[in-house]
């Protein structure tokens, strides 16, 4: 019976996101939970929620929008991040932990993938030090436990990481990871021609790049050495809608970008979510953002 429910999640959430693409109006297909970030909190930060307010919201947005596949992102040292990975999983969302290198320990990763976690997005700029010892416990975990777990390294695209794109990839193939997502910067900027022969040469490698959108890999492909940066969106956006995010404080938003209901759950109709996914559909952004791969 279980695998039959994570099936037929699997099968609404795929209907949900196709639906989309045809500009049907759909509730959200995946929540994303922002528990701190991808740093270590800074001294003093007013801290989030508690693990109870956490579980209070996910099951008032799962009430509303039924269940869908929920992204944490969370330092890996975060107090919180394996009791509410094993909240999600026991509600039958799949879990995908993002986060970075820094104390993603093996200890830490086998807890992880005992909680539930099913992919792990490792957002690292580089393969050296941390983020292959980082890559090694994720990949020693699946192998110890005997369970599946995908492994997705994304890079960030700056002017530091492009040059040494293809490396990342031949080094995430080596340590055994599923994949490597290029992710566009957050905002236009333009790179050297070292750095674009090095973002060219990693889009030509034979290895897929796993949940790299066409749309990212055309941004990629289009900052060039003295240009005016990544393009902007010129289409409907297909994530607007689509995402629901919950933010450290436990307010909602339905973009990543643009301000959302503040308090309690999200309406399918009304003026002020019309207004705001008008607002998402006239936005002006690249696509492929780390936040919307």
């Amino acid at each position: 019976m279980k695998l039959i429910e994570t099936l037929r999640i699997r099968a609404t959430s795929r209907l949900r996101r196709e639906k989309a693409r045809l500009g049907l109006g759909q509730r959200p297909a995946r929540l994303d939970i922002r528990l701190d970030g991808l740093d270590a909190p800074l001294p003093g930060e007013v801290p989030g929620l508690t693990l109870e307010a956490w579980q209070e919201r996910v099951v008032e947005l799962l009430q509303w929008a039924g269940p869908m596949p929920v992204r944490i992102t969370a330092h890996a040292g975060h107090a919180l991040l394996p009791d509410l990975v094993r909240f999600c999983h026991r509600l039958e969302m799949p879990v995908t932990v993002r986060t970075g290198p820094d104390g993603l320990s093996a200890a830490r990763a086998e807890e992880l993938l005992d909680r539930g976690m099913q992919l792990c997005e490792l957002v690292a700029a580089s393969l050296a030090g941390p983020g292959e010892d980082a890559v090694r416990a994720l990949v020693h975990a699946r192998n110890s436990r005997g369970v599946p777990l995908t492994v997705h390294v994304h890079v960030p695209i700056s002017e530091a990481s492009a040059a040494g794109a293809r490396a990342n990839f031949e080094a995430a193939r080596g340590l055994g990871a599923d994949g490597v997502v290029l992710c566009p910067p957050w905002q236009g900027v333009s790179l050297s021609a070292l750095a674009r022969t090095g973002v060219t040469a990693a889009l030509a490698e034979g290895w897929p790049l796993q949940k790299t959108s066409a749309g990212a890999r055309e941004v990629l492909g289009s900052m060039s050495a003295g240009g005016p940066g990544a393009p902007r969106n010129g289409g409907k956006c297909e994530v607007g809608g689509l995402r629901l995010a919950l933010l450290p404080d436990g307010s909602a938003l339905v973009c990543p970008f643009k301000p959302g209901r503040a308090s309690g759950p999200l309406a399918d109709s009304g003026a002020d979510l019309a207004a705001h996914r008008d607002a998402i559909r006239r936005c002006d952004r690249a696509c492929g953002h780390p936040e919307l791969v």
